[in-house]
């Protein structure tokens, strides 16, 4: 009896030790509040889905679960314009080369084009057979790729919207869609837990980055194109080095599932999630830098401005939030 009472002892003095070495982890990395806070709809707006910045950091377009696209100035976010039209849920947003065109895509299988002079869009590509979670331009603006729940990507013409190709997903449930710095790369991955990397331009499979059987939800390329990170149900970030296909490094498990990643210049990396917080990570010690907190919801996008140094973040909270991370971390992103 008196055996067990000491291994109960000093069980609870282990797990006791434990929580004071996490509690003590949590606590020394720093803790920022955002910039600024931007509710749309005046406090009752839609989760928000994803956001997306024009190339000049100028406009902000938002999309969720009320069906409608709005775009608003990043200033003064000013609504510039609330689009209808989609029929559910809205995932995905994507503005071109230039801001002249941004691209809308959701659970109505329907992709539109919006041009910012007009509530109706430019154009809508016809039904794909199914719903579209992740569209991303090429760097130049040539290509439109979209995925969703099919096992093919689909890449249209950024001028025109034409289908240009089919590729062979890895997975019939892709979550994430990202073209490499440079245009040559195209990535995506999704349920199955392996990233598939094509040739832009010839359409050629280049490889299979193949990790734990877990879903990925988001994927981001360093600026410079050394780097590919992928985050989702394993927790873990992985950072993949391009240049020989292997994986390079994992970055410390955060709490809930990875749900979005962006680089804020070539060794900062940022993610958030369903822990409802953003981690900004130095790429280069593998060290969490800072924590960016206030959201109430998953963290379900990120957005980089590499003009102001800010990151922007959209939540199932309702908020936009927004953070300037020169000022906040006394760091780092490179311009």
């Amino acid at each position: 009896m008196g055996k067990s009472l000491f291994f109960m002892f000093f069980f609870v003095l282990v797990i006791g030790i434990v929580g004071v070495v996490e509690s003590s982890d949590e606590t020394a990395v720093p803790q920022c509040k955002a910039n600024r806070l931007i509710e749309l709809g005046g406090g009752k707006g839609p989760v928000i889905s994803c956001i997306t910045l024009d190339p000049e950091g100028e406009r902000l377009a938002a999309v969720g679960d009320d069906h409608r696209v709005r775009i608003c100035n990043v200033l003064d976010a000013r609504l510039l314009q609330d689009l209808p039209g989609h029929s559910d849920w809205v995932r995905a947003a994507a503005f071109r080369a230039g801001g002249k065109v941004l691209a809308t895509a959701g659970d109505d299988c329907e992709i539109r084009l919006w041009r910012p002079s007009s509530d109706r869009p430019a154009q809508v590509i016809p039904r794909l057979p199914g719903v579209i979670y992740g569209l991303a331009y090429s760097p130049d603006g040539r290509f439109l790729a979209a995925v969703g729940f099919e096992d093919k990507i689909r890449v249209f013409d950024g001028d025109d919207g034409r289908l240009l190709k089919v590729l062979d997903a890895p997975g019939s449930d892709i979550r994430a869609v990202t073209f490499s710095p440079d245009g040559k790369q195209l990535a995506v991955a999704g349920r199955a837990g392996t990233i598939r990397i094509w040739d832009t331009s010839t359409g050629q499979l280049l490889s299979d980055l193949v990790g734990p059987r877990r879903r990925i939800c988001a994927l981001a390329y360093s600026p410079d194109g050394r780097y590919l990170a992928s985050g989702g149900q394993q927790r873990t970030i992985r950072l993949w080095r391009l240049d020989t296909g292997r994986l390079t490094a994992e970055l410390p498990a955060r709490v809930g599932n990875v749900l979005t990643l962006v680089f804020c210049g070539n060794e900062t990396l940022a993610s958030g999630g369903s822990g409802n917080d953003i981690s900004v990570w130095d790429v280069g010690s593998r060290r969490e830098k800072c924590r960016l907190v206030g959201h109430t919801g998953s963290v379900t996008s990120l957005a980089f401005d590499p003009h102001s140094g800010s990151l922007v973040s959209g939540s199932f909270d309702t908020t936009i939030r927004m953070w300037r991370l020169q000022e906040d971390t006394g760091s780092i992103a490179q311009h």
